[in-house]
């Protein structure tokens, strides 16, 4: 009996665990899971600064009602060293992250003040004491968590470290994926097909689908409708993380792709999965590799990929929770679905603050995922909807 996409999915992610780790540079960090937590080393600011452009003044210098007039007693600009102790009676001009002088009570913004005649300025407001300061430490502390492991380094966690002086980090190393597209109809992109051939179209879009999730495609392949050939390509290609096959998944006579990896000693997780379409959609495990057999048509290869291999991608790469999944109106009236989850490539959209998902349009690239008890005709039904990564 075919698994449900949910039981296919859970029987996929039980079997792989992420991949060994390997240590990059922060730029190449971006969007991958950290391995270890990482802790601050020194705190942020240093000293106390200016969070405006402004003067540092004495509270009390400033008492009292109506505009005060206080010499300048200097300029620091940020990346200066700490300034001497700010004089009583006196203000000192600083810029934004500037240190402040020793004895600041707060930074009057400068649009609150007016310069006078010689070397004063006039402050019109009574600030409060604080205002205009970051202090040390206030951003972080040495110790302070600045990321825990198992999160994806986005880019306010890079700049984060960057701070701290941390110039690489550890995360799962990139998936090694081939891709074999299989049938004697085909030839490689950039070939001249012959008659009844065809490009194979899948290996472009593949490869694209899985760069957006991370990972590496060592090879895209077209294999004819050989034994042998097809033999020797999924045992080199078995040696990676992942392989994807495209065609060769149903039944007929030249539909091989299942029966060589069996011989090949492959162990199936599933043959089948009750989804549409895709139903024929298998994986197995051999070598060091987790095989993914998908159909060759295109936009069953698309949906296939995005509901079984890209979560696989996901968890090799050491993501540890399930796709976010949003619900949306569905708008586009379909077949009552029966004992098959049905599968649409579309695109969600905002509209009067509802979230609709569509199969043509502009929006944001999904995966529709509408159960069997979810069918009947209308356009009033709820769809569960993943949101596919582009870049």
């Amino acid at each position: 009996m075919r698994p449900s996409l949910t039981d296919a999915r859970h029987i996929l992610l039980s079997a792989v665990r992420p991949l060994p780790a390997e240590v990059v540079r922060l730029a190449d960090a971006a969007g991958r899971i950290l391995v270890e937590t990482l802790s601050a080393r020194v705190r942020l600011p240093e000293h106390d600064c200016a969070a405006v452009d402004g003067y540092a003044v004495r509270v009390a210098d400033l008492a009292g009602s109506g505009t005060a007039s206080l010499r300048v007693a200097g300029t620091v600009t940020a990346g200066a060293g700490v300034p001497g102790a700010l004089p009583p009676g006196h203000c000192v001009a600083v810029m934004t992250g500037a240190p402040v002088p020793p004895g600041t009570e707060a930074v009057v913004p400068l649009e609150m003040t007016s310069r006078c005649e010689g070397d004063a300025v006039a402050i019109s407001v009574v600030p409060v004491p604080g205002s205009g300061i970051r202090r040390a430490g206030q951003e972080v502390r040495p110790g302070d968590v600045l990321a825990r492991a198992g999160t994806p380094a986005d880019p306010l966690t890079l700049e984060r470290l960057a701070g701290q002086g941390i110039t690489e980090v550890s995360v799962p190393r990139r998936a090694r994926v081939h891709v074999i597209a299989t049938g004697d109809e085909l030839v490689a992109p950039g070939e001249t097909p012959g008659p009844g051939q065809r490009v194979a179209s899948n290996l472009p879009m593949l490869a694209a689908l899985v760069h957006t999730c991370g990972g590496q495609v060592q090879g895209g392949l077209v294999a004819a409708d050989d034994p042998g050939l097809l033999r020797r390509l999924l045992a080199i290609s078995m040696a990676g993380d992942l392989v994807l096959t495209v065609g060769g998944t149903l039944r007929g006579s030249k539909d091989l792709t299942k029966a060589v990896l069996a011989d090949l000693g492959a162990t199936f997780l599933f043959d089948g999965v009750a989804i549409q379409p895709g139903s024929s959609c298998a994986v197995a495990t051999g070598g060091s590799a987790t095989i993914v057999c998908l159909p060759g048509n295109p936009g069953a290869a698309f949906v296939g990929f995005a509901a079984l291999a890209r979560p696989l991608l996901r968890a090799l790469h050491g993501w540890p929770e399930p796709i976010p999944a949003l619900a949306a109106r569905l708008t586009d009236p379909l077949e009552p679905a029966r004992e098959e989850t049905l599968l649409l490539a579309g695109v969600v959209q905002e509209t009067a603050g509802h979230l609709e998902f569509r199969r043509d349009g502009r929006g944001w690239p999904a995966l529709g995922i509408l159960p069997p008890s979810a069918g009947g005709e209308g356009q009033d039904r709820r769809i569960t909807v993943e949101l596919l990564p582009q870049e």
